[in-house]
């Protein structure tokens, strides 16, 4: 069970041949881009692991001298090996190892003298998930009956390298807001396959490694920690930034797997009195080259659902956020076409709220110019406001009071604190949200490449009908009250729709009252 020699790992190639390797056969496979998936991960693992390769790839080259990506396993094999000297056996490499003193994959050993702490029962490698799953029925738990190497690897990968406060004794990691936050992903890469998106990573990270000291001063420029399982961890004592390596790959759990007698694997777990990393302080601003920066919330890092207007602005806003080295097109190694990608699993406290993954195409030179230029970029970001506060304005002072307007009856004035008809309305204006959601980036690029925000507009009016007519249906008005509430419903619709968007669009034949 040694990544650096046992396949492991299983692999569906380019040509549709399966097959499984080791991990300096998969880093040869990516170099070749001859991956077309890595089946055994889930979804919300995929991220993470190309994380955790990039970093020990891009690193096991820094620290041989090289630059070039070697395509050859027995290179990787000796490169991986070489971060690793001191355990001639490849404990840290392994599985299982007996010996706790010892490291063993993503598994920090005690210190020397100290008897096994670990006492918390794991029996599958899903319980080691970061999904939090209260009624377990969203994603489910403890059902990996006869669980592959593979599947340890990657939970173990997925919890160490993305895990949050998860009660007394379970701290997160640092790449994070908080221990509820969540670590995102954000960056470009190539439209083909995982390989090709790992070697672009790898490159940018090794010709860009001064990004990293010019962002966050205490990292060690020289000799920096970075395979933190390495490192013995009584649970006490947590390492400063001043002692590791920009590229760390971060642990922050103290588990241990063993193997009994039949050869079936299972884990305990440990809490520990302090997190790994002592961080917090920075809420995950620790130069991360997928995490975005809030530059107005104490230079914070990235912590929402990839929605429209979160994704414009990190896009954009060079005054509100700075994007993620893998986020910046760097030039000599991208080329088109590229897409912007935000891929983020986002928690709460004691919930998971979804993973949730945007693509935004960059697959002309006009929108590359609006990606790369800090004036087209301040263009951008001043047309993506507007739009959103277009989009505001369709859901809260048009639709809202339409839908409020339907639900009680026609009234004249609208109650806008009944709770029953507010919590009725925002199923529908949600609707709103879901419909502009797939389409905002091509109206933004669209506007602006043409200057003509109309067809934005009549987009926006397109999906007030639509939904309006939707909730005509579900209307829960009966008898000559309903025919009424559509009636007043309508006219108000047409009304507020030019009242607010009259500067859009030219007068129309007939002028429709004006409704306050």
């Amino acid at each position: 069970m040694n990544l650096l020699s046992d396949p492991l790992l299983p692999v569906l190639e380019m040509n549709g041949a399966r097959t499984h390797v080791d991990l300096p056969g998969l880093f040869a496979d990516f170099a070749r881009d001859d991956v077309l998936d890595l089946p055994f991960l889930r979804p919300h693992q995929r991220a993470p692991w190309h994380s955790f390769c990039v970093q020990l790839g891009a690193f096991a080259l820094h620290r041989a001298g090289r630059e070039a990506l070697a395509d050859d396993p027995d290179d990787w094999r000796a490169l991986l090996r070489g971060l690793t000297a001191e355990w001639p056996k490849d404990e840290p490499w392994r599985l299982v190892v007996e010996d706790i003193t010892e490291p063993a994959f993503m598994q920090p050993p005690v210190p020397q003298g100290t008897a096994d702490p670990h006492t918390n029962p794991i029996a599958t490698p899903d319980d080691l998930d970061v999904l939090v799953t209260s009624k377990n029925h969203g994603v489910k738990q403890g059902i990996v009956g006869k669980p592959s190497l593979a599947t340890w690897l990657a939970a173990l990968v997925l919890l160490q390298t993305t895990g949050g406060y998860l009660g007394a004794g379970n701290y997160g990691i640092a790449r994070m807001y908080s221990g509820y936050a969540t670590r995102p992903f954000v960056g470009i890469g190539p439209a083909g396959g995982v390989g090709a998106h790992w070697q672009r990573d790898v490159t940018v990270l090794l010709q860009c490694r001064s990004w990293f000291f010019e962002h966050i001063e205490d990292f060690a420029e020289e000799n920096g920690k970075a395979l933190l399982w390495c490192l013995p961890w009584d649970g006490q004592r947590s390492l400063g930034l001043e002692e590791l390596d920009p590229w760390f790959i971060e642990v922050c759990r103290r588990v241990r797997l063993y193997r009994d007698a039949r050869g079936n694997i299972s884990g305990r777990s440990v809490g520990s009195a302090a997190p790994r990393i002592a961080a917090k302080q920075l809420r995950g601003n620790v130069g991360d080259p997928w995490i975005p920066i809030n530059l107005g919330k104490d230079s914070a890092a990235y912590n929402t659902k990839p929605r429209y207007a979160v994704m414009s602005e990190v896009l954009f806003d060079r005054n509100k956020w700075r994007r993620p080295l893998l986020l910046e097109w760097h030039d000599g190694i991208d080329r088109l076409p590229m897409l912007a990608r935000f891929d983020v699993l986002v928690r709460g406290q004691g919930t998971t709220e979804g993973l949730h993954r945007r693509e935004v195409p960059i697959d002309r030179e006009q929108r590359l110019a609006l990606f790369r230029s800090d004036a087209d970029r301040d263009r951008m970001a001043e047309l993506a406001r507007e739009m959103v506060e277009n989009a505001a304005t369709l859901r809260n002072k048009v639709l809202k009071v339409v839908l409020l307007t339907l639900v009680q009856a026609g009234h004249e004035q609208v109650n806008f604190r009944d709770k029953t008809a507010n919590a009725w309305a925002e199923r529908w204006l949600d609707e709103v949200e879901g419909a502009i959601e797939p389409v905002f980036f091509e109206h933004l690029f669209a506007a602006a490449e043409t200057s003509d925000r109309r067809p934005w507009v009549r987009f926006l009016e397109e999906t007030a009908e639509v939904v309006f007519r939707r909730s005509v249906e579900a209307i829960p008005i009966a008898g000559v009250r309903r025919l009424k509430a559509i009636a007043v419903a309508e006219q108000k619709l047409a009304a507020l729709f030019w009242k607010n968007f009259k500067g859009y669009l030219q007068e129309p034949a007939q002028e429709v009252a004006d409704v306050e």
